[in-house]
């Protein structure tokens, strides 16, 4: 999930209770649930060092492990050294509960992150498998309404507060009302407008929610928030099953051996579809009410090419990551030309192969 979904979740958390565990421990929740991202640094060294690390050893147990500890001290020095220096007073913060805070909201991170189809490893060092949840997309307007509603009804209390939720509230809304207004190759189901409305009622009906008072229920506001969540991810779980077996009843080839579901954005209705043999790769998405579009084609990479590109470093790194691919080989006087597109996303690799197979230049981009 991106950080807003995580920021939402970690102060909502904190409003519905946990708060109350120790003094900084809202800002130690806000931290938290963002900290296991700090891998994004990765960025700045390149597309493949970003890949290989992005949901690498900060998501995983024994990673969080080591955050949580450095979070628990720089927030014990901070408040030694500014917090209770101004005032003797003061309670001091509570270590141990600052450090479960911090492993709690990381868990609820790598968790949230394993609910999408990008996927997470969460016994690194000691396995580096990706674990799927399938049941919901990385960006998904539903969750920010439920958490984002909770966290503004118990937050607006003041002037500066207000804009910036009405800023939040007014990019969430941009975004629901001009994505996927036309099909493209990545998406060719568009979200329709009944979806836009139903999730614009929603809004409205937080906003009402905000200038009614409705926060001053306190805690059960965000407990029932949380509550909903769950519901939500429970229904996309059972959505889920009824996609697969409608995927199970069509299935576009015999002998099938790996077979995927996960959902479009914002539409709960829609879900893309893959199945796979030793041969070729099929793709195509249905519609919970009884549609779907035609299978697509893609061939599978020959072995031969994908033990080669294995054998690279860079290559390596895209091979591992990908969960499907679309492959395309062309031949050249000096070698291959290997195109590969993970199925997910539009994250593309080119590679170029001499006449032994080996890998002399690679290249891969995001769109």
């Amino acid at each position: 999930m991106e950080n807003l979904t995580h920021t939402l979740f970690g102060l909502t958390a904190a409003k519905a209770g946990l708060e109350r565990a120790t003094p900084l421990a809202t800002t130690t929740l806000l931290i938290a649930s963002n900290m296991p991202d700090i891998d994004s640094v990765m960025r700045f060294r390149g597309a493949f060092a970003d890949l290989e690390n992005h949901r690498g050893i900060t998501h995983s147990f024994i990673g969080l492990l080591v955050l949580s500890t450095f979070l628990t001290l720089i927030l014990v020095f901070l408040d030694k050294k500014f917090r209770l220096r101004h005032d003797i007073f003061r309670r001091p913060i509570r270590p141990l509960r600052i450090f479960g805070l911090a492993y709690l909201g990381g868990l609820c991170h790598i968790f949230m992150d394993f609910t999408n189809n990008y996927g997470v490893r969460p016994f690194l060092p000691f396995s580096d498998k990706w674990f799927y949840g399938d049941i919901v997309f990385v960006l998904d307007p539903w969750i920010w309404l439920i958490l984002g509603g909770a966290a503004m009804w118990l937050t607006t209390n003041s002037g500066t507060r207000i804009i910036v939720w009405s800023i939040i509230g007014l990019i969430m809304a941009l975004l629901v009302a001009f994505a996927l207004q036309q099909p493209s190759d990545r998406f060719p189901v568009t979200v329709p407008l009944a979806v836009r409305i139903v999730w614009f009622v929603g809004l409205a009906f937080i906003i009402f929610g905000a200038m009614r008072g409705w926060g001053h229920k306190g805690e059960k506001v965000a407990r029932y928030a949380l509550l909903v969540l769950a519901l939500y991810w429970g229904s996309m779980w059972f959505a889920k099953q009824t996609a697969i077996d409608q995927t199970q009843a069509a299935l576009p080839a015999e002998e099938i051996t790996a077979l995927s579901v996960w959902p479009n954005p914002a539409n709960p209705l829609v879900w893309q579809t893959v199945a796979a043999n030793s041969e070729t790769i099929y793709s195509s998405f249905v519609n919970l009410s009884g549609s779907r579009t035609d299978w697509k084609e893609f061939p599978v990479l020959e072995p031969r090419f994908v033990e080669a590109l294995k054998k690279s470093p860079r290559t390596r790194t895209f091979m591992h990551f990908a969960r499907y691919t679309s492959s395309t080989v062309e031949e050249t006087a000096d070698g291959y030309i290997v195109r590969l597109r993970d199925i997910r996303f539009d994250l593309k690799l080119q590679a170029i192969l001499d006449h032994d197979l080996t890998v002399t230049a690679a290249d891969m981009k995001w769109f």
